[in-house]
């Protein structure tokens, strides 16, 4: 009864019945004040770090402009000075570039490499590039290009040595040079697609015949194997220029292509050989590497002093001929004359290509190719290339005797 009469005076008492509803509004509403004060602390915290942090980005960026600015200054200065240094006393140079990948080659020498891009059609090659270009995503878009430009470096040159040795100290890239087109005739560098340049880096055109990964497959090559890549671009059709002037011994070269290429029966078993045990690298068909071969000697690949020499070869042997149609001698005379005749025959070339080594003579503006056999010089110590590594996993017999009956043995064979 007194915890009755105790409720019923505080209802009855009209203060108490004012103050609860704001004692307990005033409690609701601290309650939610300290929530949002949390709130409002939290967020100028966050407010705060991000704005420390944006200042901390400015300032890296400031700073990295400040390096790059720093780094331009100093680049044009080296440029710069570079440029002004016409007596070469400055040791400054600008900077080098580092290559992207080298080339594996359907060409392994010089000798025998097409002198310009898509002239050899089955010329064929592969570009692996490195990985710290990511080559995932740098090829992404390539293979819509049927062709690429390649800037490269003249590797191989044969004056490369003597920038780099005491002894021989190179006298400075000629001026003047003769292109095999013009068969001894000097022109000037500049006017000509000699490797021999002030900066060794060339430009070729190569076909795509398509991309994979990091590899580019390519065709219509000009370039030796192990060939160091600078940059690959696509070949665009405002690269082709439609009113273009050159002179004549460009257009109707002094020094004409071969009338003809004939490859001997005995020269196309040795190659049939080859193809049908998949022992080449590039070709896996009998068609494209006889067309590869064909289109090589017609631009005809010998050299200045080759091509005289098989000259007065010929003139030789056509003296003989008509020396020995015009006298009358004794039979042994006539044995003896045909002995020297054959002893005197066309002079026997050679270049490689793909693992093989194939031996041709010229005679007549008629390039003849007697003999196709394995290279035995890939696995010796007297190669003086460097092979690439799609040539590493290929047998060779290095006595050349052994290799030869093989051959012979497995075509007299098929021939059973």
């Amino acid at each position: 009864m007194k915890s009755f009469d105790f409720f019923k005076s505080l209802i009855s008492n009209k203060l108490f019945l004012f103050t609860t509803p704001l004692l307990i509004s005033s409690l609701i509403f601290s309650y939610y004040l300290s929530i949002i004060q949390k709130k409002n602390l939290s967020l100028k915290d966050k407010l705060e770090k991000e704005k420390q942090n944006k200042l901390h980005e400015q300032k890296k960026c400031e700073e990295q402009r400040l390096g790059r600015t720093r780094a331009e200054r100093e680049l044009r200065r080296v440029v710069n000075s570079y440029k002004e240094d016409r007596e070469n006393k400055n040791v400054e140079r600008p900077p080098d570039y580092p290559p992207i990948g080298f080339l594996e080659s359907c060409f392994r020498e010089r000798n025998g490499t097409p002198r310009q891009g898509l002239i050899v059609t089955k010329g064929k090659a592969l570009l692996k590039l490195k990985t710290s270009v990511n080559p995932t995503y740098s090829l992404e878009g390539l293979d819509q290009y049927s062709h690429c430009w390649l800037i490269f470096i003249f590797h191989e040159n044969t004056n490369t040595l003597r920038s780099v040795r005491s002894d021989r100290p190179a006298s400075g890239v000629k001026a003047k040079v003769a292109p095999p087109r013009l068969d001894g005739i000097k022109v000037g560098l500049f006017s000509t697609r000699t490797p021999h340049r002030p900066n060794p880096i060339g430009l070729s055109v190569a076909k795509i015949d398509k991309v994979v990964g990091d590899t580019i497959y390519l065709s219509g090559i000009d370039l030796i194997d192990g060939t160091p890549i600078l940059d690959v671009k696509p070949y665009s059709v405002h690269d082709s220029v439609k009113s273009v002037i050159n002179p004549a011994w460009v257009t109707i070269p002094i020094v004409p292509p071969l009338d003809n290429v004939i490859i001997l029966d005995v020269a196309k078993k040795q190659l049939q050989y080859f193809v049908d045990k998949k022992k080449l690298k590039f070709y896996d068909n009998y068609n494209d590497i006889e067309t590869c071969i064909i289109e090589i000697l017609t631009e005809d690949i010998r050299s200045v002093r080759k091509r005289k020499q098989d000259k007065l070869t010929d003139q030789k042997l056509k003296q003989n001929k008509d020396t020995n149609s015009s006298t009358t001698t004794t039979t042994n005379n006539t044995d003896d004359s045909e002995l020297l005749q054959e002893e005197e025959g066309p002079e026997k070339h050679r270049f490689s290509l793909d693992i093989l080594n194939i031996r041709f003579t010229v005679e007549n503006q008629i390039a003849t190719v007697f003999e196709i056999l394995e290279d035995e010089v890939l696995n010796s110590d007297e190669n003086i290339y460097l092979p690439s590594n799609i040539y590493s996993n290929n047998n060779i017999n290095n006595n050349k005797n052994n290799n030869e009956s093989k051959v012979t043995e497995s075509i007299g064979n098929n021939e059973k």
